[in-house]
Order: C-alpha cells, then sequence, then structure tokens
C-alpha cells in the first residue's frame, strides 16, 4: 500500500526549545527538559522503522500552521492509508479531531480513532456522563466556568470529600496537572480553580482525588459483534514508590514530559502490573473494553483507572495513545504490546490490519 505517515510538526510552531537537532545530548543539559513538543517525532521515527521492511511504499508529511500544504498533498498524492500521528495542529490539541475529520471529508482512510471520537474524548466532563449512564465508576465531579460558580449545587457534592483534584476541562497528555492541582480545602480549590479558569481559559475539572493504585489498560481491535473482538493487553501500572513523600502520587505535566524532575523520576511504568487478584483483574480489563465501545475507540486506545478498595474508577480515554519505541524506554502502550508478546513491528503491522479491515482496504 502507498501508506502516507502524517504528524504535528513542532520544529515548526514550538515556542520553546527543541532538542531534536541529532547533535544536542539532553543527558548533559543541566536543567529539566520538555520533552512534550518533540516527543511526536521519537513516534514517527519509530513508526517510520517499523514499517521499513515491510513493502509499503511509506511516505512522511509534517503538519504544521498551513493547511492548505496537507490539502494539497492529499489530493496530489493520495495514499491508500494514512497512518496518522497527528495530534495537535499549531500546537492546539483542540484541532486533533479536525485533521481527522479532514481525512474523512477527503475520503482518505486512516489509522486509530475517528473524528468524533478524538473530539469527545478531549471533553471530559461529556465522557464522565457517559461513563454515569452506564453505572460505569468514574470519581464524582462537577466543573466551573467561573468563579462565581465555586459554591455552586455541584460543589455542595463534593465539599465533605477533600482531597480534590483541579484539572482543565479539554486538555490531555496532563496539562494543567502538577503538585498544586491536589487541593484540601475550599481555599486552595477556589484558587486552582481561578488559575485554570486563567490560564487554560477553559471550565475547570473539579474531581473527588482517588488515593489509589494508577492503572493503564492499552486495548487493540474494533468492536465488531462481541466482547472477543477486542485484545487486552497486560495491566500497567505507575509505581509512585520513589516520589518523595510530600509529593501528591499522581501522574502530572512533570511526570510525563519533564525530564530531570523529581516527577519524572519517580513515576516509572510497571508492566504486567503486580499483587492483582485475577477477579480485579478481570473487572478492570472487562471495564476497559465497555469504555472502549462505548465511547468508540477505533485501532487502538488505551484507558487510564485509579483502583482504590477492588473498585476501577475510570479517569479517561486515550484514543491513538503515543507509541513510539525506544530500545531503553517504550511508551506504556508499546510496554504492553511487548509484554503481550507482540514485537514492535508486529504491533504497528497490526493496526495498519485493523484499519484496514475497518475501511475495507485490500492489500
Amino acid at each position: 500500500m502507498k501508506i502516507s505517515i502524517i504528524y504535528n510538526d513542532p520544529t515548526q510552531y514550538a515556542t520553546g526549545r527543541i532538542y531534536d537537532d541529532g547533535v544536542t545530548d539532553i543527558d548533559k543539559i543541566s536543567e529539566p527538559v520538555d520533552m512534550s513538543e518533540y516527543g511526536v517525532l521519537d513516534e514517527l521515527r519509530s513508526v517510520q522503522r517499523a514499517l521499513k521492511p515491510t513493502g509499503h511504499d511509506t511516505k512522511i508529511f509534517p503538519v504544521a500552521i498551513d493547511i492548505y500544504k496537507l490539502i494539497d498533498e492529499l489530493r496530489n498524492n493520495k495514499p491508500d492509508l494514512i497512518f496518522n500521528l497527528c495530534e495537535s495542529l499549531d500546537g492546539d490539541p483542540t484541532q486533533e479531531m479536525n485533521i481527522a475529520s479532514l481525512f474523512e471529508i477527503l475520503k482518505i482512510p486512516y489509522t486509530g480513532s475517528r473524528a468524533l471520537t478524538l473530539g469527545l474524548a478531549l471533553n471530559k466532563r461529556r465522557v464522565k456522563e457517559i461513563l454515569n449512564y452506564y453505572d460505569i465508576p468514574t470519581a464524582p465531579h462537577y466543573v466551573c466556568r467561573n468563579p462565581a460558580e465555586f459554591n455552586s449545587n455541584g460543589y455542595s457534592k463534593l465539599k465533605d470529600k477533600f482531597p480534590l483534584i483541579v484539572k482543565p476541562s479539554r486538555e490531555d497528555a496532563s496539562i494543567g496537572i502538577e503538585n498544586k492541582s491536589i487541593v484540601y480545602n475550599d481555599s486552595e480549590l477556589k484558587s486552582r480553580i481561578e488559575y485554570i479558569l486563567d490560564e487554560f481559559r477553559q471550565p475547570a475539572l473539579v474531581e473527588q482525588f482517588i488515593d489509589g493504585r494508577e492503572i493503564n489498560v492499552s486495548v487493540v481491535g474494533n468492536v465488531k459483534n462481541d466482547e472477543n473482538d477486542l485484545t487486552v493487553f497486560p495491566i500497567s501500572e505507575i509505581d509512585f514508590s520513589n516520589l518523595p513523600s510530600e509529593y501528591p502520587k499522581i501522574v502530572s505535566y512533570n511526570s510525563k514530559w519533564m525530564y530531570k524532575t523529581v516527577e519524572f523520576a519517580g513515576t516509572k511504568a510497571v508492566c504486567p502490573a503486580e499483587n492483582l487478584s485475577p477477579e480485579l483483574e478481570r473487572k478492570i480489563k472487562e471495564t476497559a473494553k465497555k469504555v472502549y465501545r462505548i465511547i468508540g475507540a477505533s485501532d487502538y486506545a488505551r484507558v487510564d483507572f485509579r483502583v482504590k478498595d477492588d473498585i476501577p474508577y475510570v479517569l479517561e480515554m486515550n484514543p491513538n495513545p503515543d507509541i513510539s519505541s525506544d530500545a531503553d524506554e517504550d511508551t506504556g502502550f508499546t510496554r504492553s504490546g511487548k509484554a503481550y508478546g507482540w514485537s514492535y513491528e508486529e504491533l504497528i503491522q497490526k493496526i495498519i490490519g485493523f484499519a484496514s479491515e475497518r475501511w475495507n482496504i485490500k492489500f
């Protein structure tokens, strides 16, 4: 097949320094390094390497500020399939769904979840409403749109449930989540809500903080007729034991992206997760598949949980999660796939196979 790998190119829009010149050794840089802007470049190279020996005719195309370049490229060099690694447009993650919509308008098949699911998953409030409708455990919450709503009816349901966690309601990749996101009283709550409203220009999502184990579940496949259509990889867990005692046990922005910070070093994944009873493991995996179905994921996704008192509370579903691979540091999804027994090359080929079957591509 003719496969175009399309990705958002941070080198064209990032405001900070991009340590991706092929020369800089980030291990020799003294200050913390923000890896969020160019993590997609690692993902791109990983997929490119995996596709190289397959015989597919692959082409790489970056997306940045000028969307018309992408439109012209897809008109003039229409691929059989797009391997979609585009997570944003001009650094704006809310535009991820619009890039996928463009592929659909041009009638070009692509890997991963469709535009509607990408947009839905980013709307944390709406996802929680859907989870509640299906009686899937998720933390009690309310959404605050302005400071005047601080003492709303939603707050009255949570005022006796401190600590709470406050985060942006329409972001992903732990953006807006830091140690101060956990609040323990009204004063801290009000201050954090105001910070989210001012800094991110969107409503603040306030949840009861589930002080338990952080669990990630990777799922692949497409829903057809029954539960056996989906494959669940071994469960992964974030190990917080190396965090200092005064740090909250959360996956913050620093934990995910800020190399050389205490949080980054102190939150490593363990896969397969240990000390899960067979019944709890079954419950987590079944819940992950149910969330995958009802939110409408395609090909691959990851469902994140907090587990307390043997109850798996769903935090969110992450469609099109990072699937980069390195010999020393796979991403969580890739690590889980390897724990299941798939090589990285096999994982990428499986994703292409799922997408091809879903779009009815013959090759």
